[in-house]
């Protein structure tokens, strides 16, 4: 037989630990919605080839985040058509910026065309006629220190040396935040850099679903909004079934940039987060815990180890015991894969089983050292 146990307080106590409680709780719930979404979509539906696959793919991802996402919580700006120039995408993204509380989260998503030089890394080619490289966009977003930030973008990754539609209603809004998208925009913190396809590779997409990348993205929030999902688990599935979409619709692949065949199409991350599932896919976040960039010289420039990660624990030919990779040290090649740009790391990274061989280049003595690492999963 269960037992109830009834608490007695004196009038004069019971007031005072009602009105404690109720502060708190609402401390709690004030404190949630305090925070804002900001989203910035960046549509180049100019262009006659995929103007309406870009199209509705901006459609598509802002009624997922206005279905999910509480109105006072969130904030959107849209830039399409002509209104799609460098200056504008990033006079926008600095404007939100300082609209942003640190415990704000920022998400910039671009559609459109792309590619990608050897020396520069992934850029954004714009039916303005202009040329944006993806670090200038992260650099925009990175002008302030808040809570979360993240770019996600569909346009292929080509190599290409850098010189100088359906009836739509309109989305609901909602009073609350999904339990999805609570777990995605408010629990973590950190930086993500998410895009549609790996160096070489085309983004491909239709005028019936949009981009294969988004429409798998918007697909995987839609199934999932009802519960907790952390940005490692979305983006191991929504890189399995994009390869998966590629497959089904390009049985015999199609041709690729440099004359050869391009058999599938494979989304690439860096998740740099403080969250437990923070891993899923990252290529220069937690698994290795090391953020590279593009450089002139050899290989990419190591700019941050962080803390408590393999990057710290790195086994060197000839020397006795574990090391931590510095800022400023140079990767050069992994698994024997030369390394040109962020994009190869990235890649090589993520190719990478647990255990990585990889040649860096030392910046105290300027030598060139064999390691080895273990990843985490």
């Amino acid at each position: 037989m269960q037992r109830l146990f009834l608490i007695s307080l004196p009038r004069r106590l019971f007031l005072p630990l009602l009105m404690a409680v109720l502060f708190c709780s609402v401390s709690v719930a004030t404190a949630e919605a305090a925070k804002v979404c900001h989203l910035v979509v960046i549509a180049d539906t100019n262009d006659q080839k995929i103007g309406q696959s870009v199209d509705i793919d901006q459609r598509n991802v802002t009624r997922v985040f206005r279905e999910n996402v509480a109105r006072n919580q969130l904030s959107v700006q849209t830039i399409r058509g002509n209104e799609v120039r460098k200056s504008r995408i990033l006079s926008t993204i600095q404007n939100v910026n300082r609209r942003m509380s640190k415990e704000d989260t920022l998400i910039v998503y671009l559609a459109g065309h792309g590619a990608e030089d050897r020396r520069l890394g992934h850029y954004f080619e714009l039916s303005s006629g202009e040329k944006m490289l993806r670090n200038d966009v992260l650099r925009s977003m990175n002008s302030k220190d808040v809570r979360l930030k993240v770019l996600i973008t569909d346009t292929c990754s080509v190599f290409k040396s850098l010189k100088a539609a359906a009836s739509y209603a309109q989305p609901q809004s909602t009073s609350t935040t999904s339990a999805a998208f609570v777990s995605l925009c408010w629990k973590p913190a950190g930086e993500i850099d998410m895009s549609a396809c790996s160096s070489g590779e085309f983004s491909m997409g239709d005028n019936i679903s949009g981009g294969y990348f988004t429409s798998q993205l918007v697909n995987y929030l839609d199934r999932n909004r009802s519960r907790e999902v952390s940005w490692g688990q979305l983006f191991r599935s929504v890189k399995q079934s994009t390869a998966q979409v590629f497959r089904e619709n390009n049985p015999r692949g199609v041709a690729g940039p440099a004359g050869g065949i391009q058999r599938t199409q494979t989304p690439i991350a860096r998740l740099d987060m403080d969250s437990e599932d923070s891993g899923g896919g990252s290529s220069t976040g937690p698994r290795f815990g090391v953020r590279v960039i593009n450089s002139s010289g050899r290989g990419v420039l190591i700019t941050e180890v962080l803390r408590g990660t393999p990057g710290t624990q790195v086994n060197v030919a000839g020397l006795s015991g574990p090391v931590s990779l510095e800022a400023g040290d140079r990767i050069v090649s992994i698994n024997g894969r030369r390394i040109d740009s962020e994009s190869d790391y990235a890649r090589a990274v993520d190719d990478s089983g647990q255990a990585m061989d990889f040649e860096v280049i030392n910046k105290r003595d300027g030598r060139t050292y064999r390691a080895s690492v273990r990843l985490t999963r």
